[in-house]
């Protein structure tokens, strides 16, 4: 890909990222990754849904209606994005296929992290790490990781399989560091490794589960010419509903977040990732406040 053209993909997607963290994560961004001191930062309108902690009453009182105190930090929070490049990613039937929609959902991360003074870092990943970077702040380190995001979805990988436990292996090189992890992937094959509870102890650990409502339409009523580069299924026709139901997927990943103690989601390649990752954050804020 010419210079030029990557240049124009990652500002486009950068404008997406910047339209969804303004419209929908603002004031939302949240870790359960306690900080050393805190500073106020600024007063903002109380947000439906918002724990009532946070008001701070006294300007309340003055101004008549609810605003919320802003505090930051002390310290820079460092923030990974573990985005999921095997084969399966790059399926979809709707506007968006899976990879098309997990770049913008990390894009919007990335861009968040950045706007909140946080440092942030990729793991690019199949059933081994294809790159890692470390967590930085400022816009080149932002521009590093769309770049890499948009190089990853260009062409797929010809690795069969997906690892998380590689990703986790990543993290455990430095030990005296505490991320906020994102791991995002199809979670397709349903492989969530027992390695989670000791990193869970020291890492705000997050899940975002993206799908393709078709992958889970079940009927016999319609079959389709398959290629399966993760060995999903070795014949070259695929029945709908063959990876188990939604339901049954999004259970798993219920059972799988309560049992280590981590947060997920799922989002559809339908859905409007700056919302949905809003609606995220709002539960994780209930959970953590």
């Amino acid at each position: 890909m010419e210079f030029s053209e990557l240049l124009k993909k990652v500002r486009e997607l950068e404008l997406i990222a910047n339209k969804n963290v303004h419209s929908s994560l603002s004031g939302d961004y949240i870790t359960s990754i306690p900080g050393k001191g805190l500073q106020f930062h600024e007063a903002r309108k109380y947000n439906p849904g918002e724990s009532i902690r946070l008001i701070d009453w006294n300007m309340t009182a003055r101004l008549g209606e609810p605003y919320v105190k802003v505090v930051l930090d002390e310290r820079e929070r460092e923030v990974i994005i573990a985005l999921d490049i095997s084969p399966s990613m790059y399926s979809g039937w709707q506007d968006k296929t899976k990879i098309e929609f997990a770049l913008e959902l990390s894009a919007t991360i990335a861009v968040s992290a950045i706007k909140n003074r946080d440092r942030v870092g990729h793991i690019l990943f199949t059933n081994r790490v294809v790159e890692s970077l470390r967590p930085s702040s400022g816009r080149a380190q932002l521009f590093r990781c769309l770049k890499a995001f948009i190089e990853s979805s260009e062409t797929p990988t010809t690795d069969a399989g997906t690892d998380i436990r590689s990703v986790l292996h990543e993290i455990q090189k430095n030990r005296n560091k505490k991320y906020i992890l994102f791991i995002i992937s199809d979670f397709i094959d349903r492989d969530i490794p027992d390695d989670l509870k000791y990193l869970r102890a020291g890492h705000d650990i997050n899940f975002l589960h993206i799908y393709d409502p078709l992958e889970y339409l079940s009927t016999d009523a319609l079959m389709m010419p398959s290629f399966s580069p993760e060995s999903f299924t070795d014949r070259g026709i695929i029945r709908l509903g063959e990876t188990g139901s939604l339901e049954e997927m999004i259970e798993y990943l219920k059972n799988s977040a309560d049992r280590y103690r981590i947060s997920y989601e799922s989002f559809s390649t339908t859905d409007h990732a700056g919302k949905k990752l809003r609606s995220f954050f709002h539960k994780k804020r209930r959970r953590v406040l």
